[in-house]
């Protein structure tokens, strides 16, 4: 029993003493976090993101990528960073500069920008293909505009949805069949689409506005029919509404659509990998 309760306690103790080198070796990669700022960008988003940790080590196994990284706890957002010359106040982010300067190992060469490199456990490197949100900060249109809601605000990174306080988009009042459009710049399959919607604000609740949407993938700006997933709704108040794309339709260009009057989106992210 004395030798059980010996070799349990040195298995205590061997776990702690792992889990404090990973904290420490960590402490070390991450030594310039900076709280309450965030890098400009260009960043793309990375989906499924658990904690600042995981976040860095998404930026690690993208060094042809990734210099840094934009991390925001409450919603487990994660941006990976190319350039961190710029930076921007943000009080609920966490921005860390990540030194892979001539670190890419030759067998992460072939690995595109958007691949993971990892070394697996026979201590072979593989790149790995990632689902990416590809919208965020990207060129964007719509059919008509409200006041001064313009289309870009679904692309701005801000996850609020006081369309008042935190800028959402808003389609004229006479609008009967508007749409919303990002041009993703080059080719992707689309895997989902991520709608926030409008919250409660000082003019009410909204919400319900958001009904028969249909989301297509194109080409060209010109052809953007590819059909990719629909949401009947109605909406509720701040809801995130999951359009997932069975097909994994190939595009440059998203288009988001309903056939009743008024559309107003707080923050659209698209997901997908490169072809």
């Amino acid at each position: 029993m004395v030798g059980s309760l010996v070799s349990k306690s040195l298995n205590v103790v061997t776990f702690t003493t792992i889990l404090l080198s990973l904290e420490s070796l960590y402490e070390r990669a991450t030594a310039a976090v900076v709280h309450g700022e965030r890098y400009h960008g260009p960043f793309v988003r990375v989906v499924g993101i658990t904690g600042q940790q995981q976040c860095v080590r998404e930026c690690r196994h993208r060094p042809k990528l990734c210099r840094g990284v934009n991390y925001q706890k409450q919603e487990l957002l994660c941006d990976l960073v190319s350039a961190i010359n710029e930076t921007e106040s943000k009080s609920d982010y966490v921005r860390i500069e990540i030194d892979q300067t001539g670190h890419i190992p030759d067998e992460c060469l072939p690995c595109s920008t958007d691949d993971l490199c990892v070394t697996l456990s026979s201590k072979k490197v593989h790149c790995i293909r990632a689902l990416l949100g590809l919208a965020l900060g990207k060129q964007t249109k719509q059919s008509s505009t409200h006041g001064a809601y313009g289309a870009e605000y679904a692309v701005d990174g801000n996850r609020g949805t006081d369309i008042y306080q935190d800028k959402c988009t808003h389609t004229g009042d006479g609008d009967t069949n508007p749409w919303w459009r990002v041009d993703l710049l080059t080719v992707y399959s689309i895997k989902s689409v991520r709608i926030l919607n409008r919250g409660i604000d000082n003019s009410g609740d909204f919400s319900n506005r958001l009904r028969d949407v249909t989301v297509t993938v194109g080409l060209t700006e010109s052809d953007v029919n590819t059909p990719c997933g629909v949401f009947a709704g109605p909406g509720t108040a701040s809801q995130l509404v999951v359009i997932n794309c069975p097909t994994s339709p190939q595009g440059r260009f998203v288009k988001i659509s309903k056939t009743t009057s008024i559309f107003s989106l707080c923050e659209v992210d698209v997901f997908g990998v490169s072809v």
